[in-house]
């Protein structure tokens, strides 16, 4: 879920000057993150005579994401729904302040040894003075550190997310939002509990260290239509993390069903854009839908 966002907002004046747009030596990554030739993934869910289109969002990349056949269809859905948006009722800096620091509890009183070394490393692979991220508890630090990672490994370009809200806002097309605006956002992220908060930090750590070849090699095998790697990737995350992966990923699975029951009740046909780590696995979002007797299809 897109959290903090530097890349569009510069509300953080102590990452001034400490992030680097260069790729360094990252041929790998590279290599890997060239265009996909075969269509990205769509699924369609269906009960009775009604439809839903479901398909991942992807994470920054390169490029601009495109998938020509996804873009020529949306504009005949009906609507478009996303876990978030871009919208602001308050700065990011006074969200930060309510949400993401705790004056009696700094963030080196959050985080053991092991968690300090490999924050430290990760830190500086993305260019951010370990000292700027004190102040901070573990969640805002992660949002933090990744979007520098982002940069610093040369994502620069536009989401599937990005690219057809985009385009669904020019045509007129209603957008709904699993959260309102992102001050539910951090609203929803300041209410983890401890164990959540810090191993939302482990979480990203885990994605900084293992470098942006790692994502990519994810992203490249979901996009010629294999799905093995992503669901190994959740498997890990529940193992490691599984207070986490309860609150931020399966719960919300859940949570979604009741709308999709809604969407299924009302005529015209939405288009999901979600986080790929949504729709795989025992509870995922297909999974689920199957569970209640759906018909699940790839398209």
């Amino acid at each position: 879920m897109d959290i903090v966002n530097i890349r569009r907002r510069k509300f953080v004046r102590m990452l001034a000057g400490t992030t680097s747009l260069g790729i360094g030596g990252l041929q790998p990554f590279a290599l890997l993150a060239k265009p996909i030739v075969h269509h990205w993934p769509l699924w369609s869910i269906r009960r009775g005579g009604r439809s839903i289109y479901l398909t991942a969002e992807t994470p920054p990349q390169a490029t601009d994401w495109h998938d020509a056949r996804i873009e020529r269809l949306l504009p005949r859905c009906s609507s478009i729904w996303t876990e978030t948006n871009n919208v602001y009722r308050q700065s990011q800096a006074t969200l930060i302040q309510r949400y993401g620091i705790d004056v009696k509890r700094p963030l080196k009183a959050w985080l053991d040894v092991r968690d300090n070394a490999r924050l430290a490393r990760a830190a500086a692979d993305c260019k951010v003075k370990l000292e700027e991220l004190a102040p901070y508890e573990p969640w805002i630090v992660g949002s933090l550190l990744q979007e520098s990672f982002y940069r610093v490994s040369g994502w620069k370009g536009k989401s599937a997310r990005e690219v057809l809200t985009k385009r669904a806002v020019r045509a007129g097309m209603p957008w709904h939002c699993e959260f309102k605006d992102k001050d539910d956002v951090f609203a929803w992220f300041g209410a983890m509990t401890p164990l959540q908060n810090t191993q939302f930090l482990r979480y990203v750590l885990d994605e900084v260290l293992a470098g942006p070849a790692a994502d990519a090699r994810i992203f490249k095998a979901w996009g010629a239509g294999q799905r093995a790697p992503a669901e190994a990737e959740v498997a890990k995350y529940e193992l490691a993390y599984p207070e986490l992966a309860r609150r931020l990923t399966f719960a919300r699975n859940r949570a979604w069903l009741p709308r999709l029951e809604m969407m299924l009740d009302t005529p015209g046909t939405p288009l999901i854009v979600v986080g790929l780590y949504h729709m795989v696995g025992a509870s995922g979002l297909l999974a689920l839908a199957r569970q209640r007797g759906w018909s699940v299809e790839v398209i």
